[in-house]
Order: structure tokens, then C-alpha cells, then sequence
């Protein structure tokens, strides 16, 4: 009975090859087909993250982190630090918290918008909304009118027989 070897999984983006590649495309003043890959790899190995997983919206998530560390690679100083795995990392992480954010705005403005024409909003904003009714969930922005032009309640004439 002959024992079959497994083949080794392919490696995941190692700091060193990283380095190695940023300094190569430092050099040519662009970035290299092979970085654009690690940096690819970052973002779909982060992207499965438990936290981050389960959002119908991941791909967007990691098209909107690819398109920040487009922006930021040139930034990464290897002077200051030799591990830009980190430094990329850290970049993913910050792109997915602000998409997260805006996301989170986005909703709640529509959740808004969906109460004020007497529809059901989602549930997060409907569980918000109902512990405190005098007062909207934080970031929206569909209130356009100031205090001074609202107008006041009337107290209700009462009569008498």
C-alpha cells in the first residue's frame, strides 16, 4: 500500500517576496503584475475573515481595498519598517471599515427615507428607532429643516360645557 503525497498548497504572500517586490517596483516606478497579485491575495485572504464574510457586499469591499492600496503602495517607506504585509494590511483593514461606514450611512438614510413614506425600514433601524421614537437613529441627514422653521405644536383648546 502505497502512501500518496499531498502536494504542497500553493504559498500565501510572504513578507520577504513582498519586500522584495515593492522595492522592484519602486525601482521601475510602477506597479509590477506580481505585486498587484500579493496585494490581490491580501485582500481576497482578508475579505474571508469571519467579521467580514458573511456581507453580500464583500466584492465590493475588496474592489474598494484594491483600489486604496492602488493609491497608497508608493507610500510604504522601506527605510522605516521591512514589513509592508503589515503595513498593507493594515491599509485592507482601514478600506473595509470605511466602506463598512459608508455603507452603514447609505442605510440608515434610506431606513429614514422608508419610516418618513410609512414603510418598514430594516430591522436594525426599526429596533433603534423604537427605543427611543422622539429621536432618529445617529447619521442621517434627511432632516433638511431647522428648528426655527418647523412648525409648533398647538395646545388643543379645550371646551367647556
Amino acid at each position: 500500500m502505497e502512501i500518496e503525497k499531498k502536494a504542497k498548497p500553493a504559498e500565501y504572500v510572504n513578507n520577504k517576496a513582498l519586500l522584495e517586490e515593492f522595492l522592484i517596483s519602486r525601482e521601475q516606478g510602477e506597479m509590477t503584475s506580481r505585486l498587484a497579485k500579493m496585494l490581490m491575495l491580501i485582500c481576497e485572504r482578508y475579505a474571508r475573515k469571519g467579521m467580514y464574510a458573511s456581507y453580500t457586499y464583500n466584492e465590493d469591499m475588496q474592489a474598494f481595498a484594491l483600489m486604496n492600496l492602488v493609491k497608497a503602495w508608493k507610500s510604504f517607506n522601506p527605510e522605516k519598517s521591512s514589513n509592508p504585509f503589515a503595513y498593507f494590511t493594515s491599509c485592507v483593514t482601514n478600506s473595509f471599515l470605511q466602506y463598512l461606514n459608508q455603507e452603514k450611512k447609505h442605510r440608515n438614510i434610506r431606513d429614514a427615507l422608508l419610516v418618513e413614506n410609512g414603510l418598514d425600514p430594516s430591522y436594525t433601524f426599526t429596533d433603534s428607532y423604537n427605543s427611543d421614537p422622539g429621536e432618529q437613529p445617529q447619521n442621517t441627514e434627511t432632516n433638511t429643516t431647522s428648528d426655527a422653521e418647523q412648525p409648533t405644536e398647538e395646545p388643543a383648546e379645550e371646551t367647556t360645557q
